[in-house]
């Protein structure tokens, strides 16, 4: 496959600017926002709208449930109508959802509010990213992709604060809502007035449900870019299992106080952040091929650590912390560097690219999150084997099948070791 000339046209005529690069960021990081912010409201939802924990946890499957379908219908929809309209489109329906989520009279309204919040910020995600890559390549897609994670990342630190922030001015649930009543209306009115349209109507696909259902399967069928999406899921599945264990791991079973634990959970999220900084920084000199085989070595090596400390050393605070940190913060190494090798190689069907890049790290924590759980305030064990048959798959997926023939690989101007 080569790039044409019509794509380094385009990615000339449509520059990667801060403003751009800030606006695809907030449009990719409605997911924290969306459930962060009001996961401290829990206990006053339940008894104001007279349900159960139980029932009320359906608001966050059936909100990932909703942004992985919109993530498949906005990826390759904006393969056929150009990108601009589906991202302003997914900003709009994700502060439809918001606003029946503040007025909603009932827990079973408000389970449906979120599948369609859910289905607007999928679909706004999803696009942002082949906005992206519809403008850069190889190294440079690697470097803004990491840019764009390092804004990201911050989300999951200020979400929470900003839900309890909100309670403890005196708002309610309610209150919590309207701010992402506000960040839905960012989201489409930045989309508006910052994004310019990226794909020409001549690379634009004919037809409808059948032409999506074909530039998935053209996307499924190129081994490498399989691979790639595969190193992500694998990589996800740990950093997710981490994310949901890792509050009974410290505080249950090492007995450190809640305080504390925040501070740590933060650290290595900041640690992520400065990582993907610094992948940003270095990624037009190694390339994003070298950069993710480091990345992957280094899980493996705190995977196999945290595995040890677990299973054999009664899970001791200052080696199990230790793994953990290294293991959040060289995900900055992986994400980045994954998602650009995979869309990279996609010179027809961005937008389904970007589709499935986003769907298969939401189906890994989805699978990943439950069965790192298991063990409780226990033990571990099911965290670490969740997070090593995770970073096994990333590890064997890049080995196996991410190695194209030279003829193979696509032309890549400005970044020759993109796929190296």
């Amino acid at each position: 496959m080569t790039t044409s000339s019509t794509d380094v046209t385009t990615r000339a005529a449509v520059p990667l600017t801060a403003g751009l690069l800030v606006t695809l960021a907030i449009n990719s990081a409605i997911a924290p926002f969306a459930t962060d912010t009001y996961t401290p409201a829990f206990p006053q939802v339940t008894d104001a709208l007279g349900t159960t924990a139980g029932v009320l946890g359906l608001t966050l499957t059936t909100f990932f449930i909703g942004m992985a379908a919109g993530q498949l219908f906005g990826g390759p929809l904006s393969d056929q109508r150009g990108r601009r309209t589906p991202l302003i489109v997914g900003g709009l329906l994700c502060t439809v959802g918001a606003v029946v989520c503040a007025l909603a009279p009932s827990v079973g309204v408000l389970i449906v509010a979120r599948i369609v919040q859910g289905f607007g910020g999928g679909m706004a995600a999803a696009v942002a990213r082949s906005v992206l890559v519809d403008i850069v390549r190889g190294a440079e897609l690697a470097r803004a992709l990491s840019l764009m994670m390092t804004l990201v990342g911050l989300s999951p630190m200020i979400a929470p604060m900003l839900g309890a922030g909100v309670l403890s001015l005196g708002g309610t649930w309610r209150e919590i809502f309207w701010c992402l009543v506000v960040l839905g209306g960012v989201m489409s009115a930045s989309a508006a007035f910052v994004v310019r349209e990226t794909l020409p109507v001549a690379e634009r696909h004919r037809g409808g449900a059948g032409a999506i259902v074909r530039g998935f399967r053209e996307v499924l069928r190129d081994r490498v870019v399989v691979g790639y999406l595969l190193v992500a899921t694998g990589s996800a599945t740990a950093l997710i299992s981490y994310v949901a264990n890792a509050a009974y791991v410290l505080e249950g079973i090492n007995g450190i106080p809640p305080l504390a634990y925040g501070i740590f959970f933060a650290s290595t999220a900041l640690a992520q952040v400065a990582v993907s900084i610094v992948n940003a920084r270095i990624v037009r000199r190694f390339g994003p091929r070298p950069l993710l085989r480091v990345g992957l070595a280094v899980s493996v090596a705190a995977v196999i650590e945290l595995t040890v400390s677990v299973l054999l050393l009664g899970t001791p605070l200052i080696p199990v912390a230790a793994g953990f940190l290294v293991l959040m913060a060289v995900q900055g190494l992986t994400f980045g560097n994954a998602g650009a090798l995979a869309s990279s190689r996609a010179t027809r069907n961005r937008g389904a690219t970007s589709a499935l890049v986003g769907l298969t790290q939401a189906v890994a924590g989805a699978v990943a999150a439950p069965l790192a759980s298991l063990g409780g305030v226990s033990t571990a064990a099911p965290m670490v084997l969740v997070m090593l048959v995770g970073i096994a798959l990333a590890a064997i997926a890049f080995a196996v099948l991410t190695r194209a023939p030279a003829a193979l690989r696509p032309a890549d101007p400005g970044a020759p070791t993109a796929a190296a």
